[in-house]
Order: C-alpha cells, then sequence, then structure tokens
C-alpha cells in the first residue's frame, strides 16, 4: 500500500474496544497505556474495566478490533471464559490479547482461540494491528511477536473513559480513607526469580518510563482526586536514581501526596540508608516479596535473599518509618509442613499477623507457560500435567502432607473471608492450629511478639507480587 494510502487509512482511524477482565484493586494503566499509543496513531479507542462495569454489548457491536489486557493470571483466565461470548457477538472481529501473561500464552493464538498476541512492550503491535484493520487488509498474514521488547517513547496514559478512581481501592490509615492512583515508572524487571511471570516475560529485561511521563500521569490522578500513590513496579528501586528523581518530583509538586512501592529484599538491605529519604519525599509502607522463612524453597525460587535477611530488612524499614509488608508463596513443591510452621511463628513473632492478608497463607505456585521452573520441577520428577483451563503446569509436593493442607487452607480463608466479623487474626489462629495438626508438634504458647509495629497503613484491597 503507498504511503499516502497507509496515511489516509490511519486518518479514517479504527475502532479499537481495550478490556480488562479483572479489577486490579486500581484504575488499570493497561488499558491507559495502549489507548494514549492508539489514539496518538489515529484509532478511535473505547475502553471498559469488567471489574467494575457489565460487558455493553452495543460497544462490542461496533468494535472492529477488540483486545484484551492480561497483566496477570487471574485475568488471563477470565478473558479466556469471556473469548467464547466477544466471538458469538462478534464472529468476524480480531480478537488480540496484550500484556504480562499475553506473551506466555501464545499457542492460544496457534489454536486460533485468539487472532493475535502481543507480550512485552505491546503497543506498537497492537497499533500495527489496529492500522491493518484501519486500513481493512484484515489481519490474515499479519505475525505479532509473542513477546516484543522494542524500546519506545511511553506517552503519557491516557485515562479518557476509566472508571473513576474512588471506584478503587482506597488507602486507609489510621485516619481514614483517601482516594488512591496507580503508576508505572518501570516494566519489567532486572532480576529473574524464577517463580516470577514477569521473568518468564521479560527475561531481565527493564525498562524505564520517562519521569516527566510518569509526573504527569500523576499529575492527572492528583486532579481527578487521588490523595496517594501506588508505584506497580515489579520492583521500584532496581534503578535507583530513576526511581529517586520521580519520588523527588513527586514531593516537589505535591507536598501532601503519600506513596507506596515494592521492593525485593535485597534491596531494601542495598539501599537501607535511602529509604529515609523515600520516607521524606511522603511514602508510608512498602511490599516486598518474603515468600518463605525456609532456605531450601528460597533457593528453589533464586529469590536473591535468605531466611536470615527477613529481619534486617524489616529493621531497615522500621528505622526509616515505613511500614513493611511481606507477601509470601506460601505453598511450593518443596514447602514441608514444618516449614508452614516456622513461617507462622515468623509472622506472629514479628508483629506482622495484620501485615498479611489471609488469602496469602492458601497460595499455590503457579507455573504458566514458559515459566522457569518448568524445567527443574520436570527434572525433580515433581511435573503433572498442563492444565489448559487453568493456565498452568499441576506440580506434586516432596511432602504429602502439602496437598490436602493447601486445600484446607484455601477453603477456611474462603469462609472467614465472606465473614465480616473474621479479622486478620482470628484466621490466623485456626489456620495455625491446622498447620500444628499437620505436624504433629505440641501447640507453640502465645507469647507477646517480640516487636510490636505500629498501626499499618495499606490499601482496602490487597495486591501483591
Amino acid at each position: 500500500m503507498p504511503d499516502s494510502t497507509q496515511a489516509s487509512a490511519r486518518t479514517q482511524g479504527a475502532r479499537v474496544l481495550l478490556l480488562s477482565t479483572y479489577e486490579m484493586g486500581h484504575q488499570p494503566v493497561g488499558l491507559a497505556a495502549p489507548a494514549a499509543a492508539l489514539r496518538a496513531r489515529g484509532h478511535h479507542v473505547d475502553v471498559i474495566d469488567l471489574g467494575v462495569d457489565p460487558l455493553d454489548e452495543a460497544r462490542v457491536g461496533v468494535a472492529d478490533l477488540i483486545a484484551l489486557s492480561i497483566p496477570m493470571h487471574t485475568p488471563a483466565r477470565l478473558a479466556q471464559q469471556l473469548i467464547p461470548q466477544l466471538r458469538a457477538l462478534r464472529p468476524d472481529v480480531p480478537i488480540a490479547l496484550y500484556g504480562l501473561y499475553a506473551g506466555l500464552l501464545g499457542d492460544l493464538r496457534a489454536s486460533g482461540v485468539v487472532d493475535a498476541v502481543a507480550g512485552g512492550e505491546y503497543e506498537p503491535a497492537l497499533c500495527d494491528l489496529a492500522d491493518r484493520v484501519a486500513a481493512g487488509d484484515g489481519i490474515d498474514g499479519f505475525d505479532a511477536p509473542d513477546a516484543a521488547f522494542v524500546r519506545q517513547d511511553y506517552p503519557v496514559p491516557d485515562r479518557a473513559g476509566l472508571p473513576a478512581l474512588d471506584r478503587y481501592a482506597q488507602l486507609q490509615t489510621e485516619h481514614g480513607f483517601s482516594v488512591a492512583g496507580y503508576v508505572e515508572a518501570t516494566r519489567g524487571c532486572a532480576h529473574q526469580c524464577l517463580h516470577c511471570p514477569v521473568t518468564a516475560a521479560y527475561d531481565g529485561r527493564l525498562r524505564l518510563v520517562a519521569p516527566e511521563v510518569v509526573l504527569a500521569d500523576i499529575d492527572q490522578q492528583v486532579a481527578a482526586g487521588a490523595a496517594h500513590i501506588t508505584f506497580g513496579d515489579p520492583d521500584f528501586l532496581n534503578a535507583v536514581p530513576h526511581s529517586l528523581a520521580i519520588a523527588e518530583g513527586l514531593h516537589d509538586r505535591h507536598p501532601e501526596l503519600s506513596f507506596d512501592f515494592t521492593a525485593k529484599v535485597e534491596h531494601l538491605l542495598e539501599q537501607a540508608d535511602l529509604l529515609p529519604r523515600l520516607r521524606e519525599f511522603g511514602c508510608l509502607f512498602v511490599t516486598s516479596a518474603f515468600e518463605a522463612t525456609s532456605d531450601e524453597v528460597l533457593r528453589q525460587l533464586d529469590k536473591g535473599h535468605t531466611a536470615a535477611d527477613l529481619v534486617p530488612a524489616i529493621e531497615a524499614c522500621d528505622t526509616a518509618g515505613l511500614a513493611l509488608r511481606p507477601t509470601w508463596m506460601t505453598f511450593t513443591p518443596w514447602t514441608t509442613a514444618e516449614d508452614l510452621a516456622d513461617m507462622l511463628t515468623f509472622i506472629e513473632a514479628h508483629g506482622l499477623v495484620e501485615r498479611v492478608p489471609p488469602v496469602q497463607y492458601g497460595l499455590r505456585l503457579l507455573l504458566p507457560p514458559g515459566s522457569p521452573l518448568i524445567a527443574p520441577t520436570h527434572t525433580q520428577g515433581l511435573l503433572g500435567e498442563y492444565d489448559a483451563e487453568a493456565l498452568t503446569y499441576e506440580w506434586r509436593p516432596l511432602d504429602e502432607r502439602i496437598d490436602p493442607l493447601q486445600r484446607a487452607i484455601a477453603d477456611l480463608v474462603a469462609e472467614q473471608h465472606a465473614d465480616i466479623h473474621a479479622g486478620h487474626a482470628r484466621t490466623f489462629g485456626l489456620i495455625r492450629d491446622m498447620v500444628t495438626e499437620a505436624t504433629g508438634q505440641p501447640a507453640p504458647a502465645t507469647a507477646a511478639p517480640r516487636r510490636v509495629l505500629p498501626a499499618t497503613p495499606g490499601l482496602t484491597e490487597s495486591w501483591f507480587c
């Protein structure tokens, strides 16, 4: 096609419908970022966050291209369930998947479930796909790689058409509730923890979003009512000068604005001297993937820290005036019942019971296609069949007590979650009793925590790495 014709086609633009299938607790940048890129290319973009609003069939009915954001495992499963309904409504309209998990699910394109998959840095592929649709070329022969990592100049996310910020998770502190926003200062991760889907997708690549773009996105969310910002980067301390510049810019522009971020244990220790400055800039709390108190499990996951590093990480944050909220990978093929007992003892001894959402106690390691853990798990004779519906390989544990214990704890957490009167401490006590029974060890005496931590600020809906 001549360049002039291409330009004309782009001027007309395709009608692109971007869908998010799962409410992540924050207004989805996975809709706002591609919307900005597509609109800059001349396309007409509609967005629906199905975690907040219902599917509007009339809006589906006018789309030329439908693209589903799948940044995590649950959205990927929900997207897979939604696709037949979309096909029934618009059998001739191309359907694409994009986002972190898309690059792991290229088989869905090969099998014809979807027409295109764009993983990694997905905006260029989505724009090229929309260009073809706008030009009337269709998508036959369109060959977007399952995961591409071109360096790009990110535009400011375009949040027009998204649900209001106050419909998402809010910041909760001792002073009440505040509207929270969400940004990403980087994509990918410089580290390669073996269980992490970011590793499977980015393989150690890190991409920086220009500070002026991040700060402009913060500005527009503050204008929309945000009093707090979550940095959703897999690790905010991957590129310290970059992140520090953004944190300082945030504070200069909005001195009353608070924020939180996620960082690895090893980075909290390496950057302990930096943490007080981040507190001065408005940071309230930090999320960090502790994962386990078993050195063997941490070794299998290649976490980059040991169990001995956990207490210094807590102390570094305490010294800086930051609340640390640890997350856990509770059930893995290498976890034993005794490991769980040790983890619970650690949580209780360090006053962390109220800082761990009970849902984490039932978490089971996922092995999606492309996971670096598939090969070693297979070598150890622990890998099972691929579950296409669940989008993960099954695995069996070395400790035969683990599977029934995981099911029982997951069921308990679901029951307690439905009980509005059930608090973290009550659920924790019931789980501790289950683990104690499984190990056959005497019930530990309940003692006062070794440290008494202040009330922890956090979001009203937990999300974690």
